[in-house]
């Protein structure tokens, strides 16, 4: 019979895109203009339009969320949801440490530590070595 009373005061790793926590929490829906589309627990940023997103840029948006109705990633033209702030799992790109500053490559949204963009007041939650699933905070 299943433990109905205890439980992890968090929930186990998922997958790069699902959200973490269930705490307070911002996500964007924004239109995916990249041809290529954007997969999950990427870092997005602003696109030509107000209302899209894009990878290449600087100016970040938010993480991309996972959602399964899509597939493995946002198409484009597809209106997709871009956590802002919460706690998000990613696949780290290379090894970060828990309380890093979290950066991501423009071209490829791909998170992990020293790359080429900083995120504003995110950082790591949890250590891994790359390819690994971490978890960040976007505060």
């Amino acid at each position: 019979m299943p433990d109905l009373f205890n439980y992890g005061a968090e929930m186990a790793p998922g997958y790069a895109g699902m959200i973490a926590e269930t705490q307070f929490k911002d996500a964007a829906s924004r239109r995916v203009e990249t041809a290529a589309g954007i997969g999950y627990g990427l870092a997005a940023t602003r696109g030509t339009g107000a209302d899209q997103v894009r990878l290449g840029g600087t100016q970040f948006v938010g993480i991309s969320v996972a959602d399964h109705a899509h597939g493995d990633r946002y198409d484009q033209g597809d209106v997709g949801a871009f956590l802002r702030k919460g706690a998000i799992w990613v696949t780290a790109s290379t090894a970060v440490t828990a309380g890093q500053a979290v950066t991501f490559t423009a071209a490829t949204g791909v998170i992990g530590n020293a790359l080429a963009v900083t995120i504003p007041d995110a950082v790591f939650e949890t250590s891994g070595a790359a390819g690994d699933l971490v978890r960040v905070y976007l505060g």
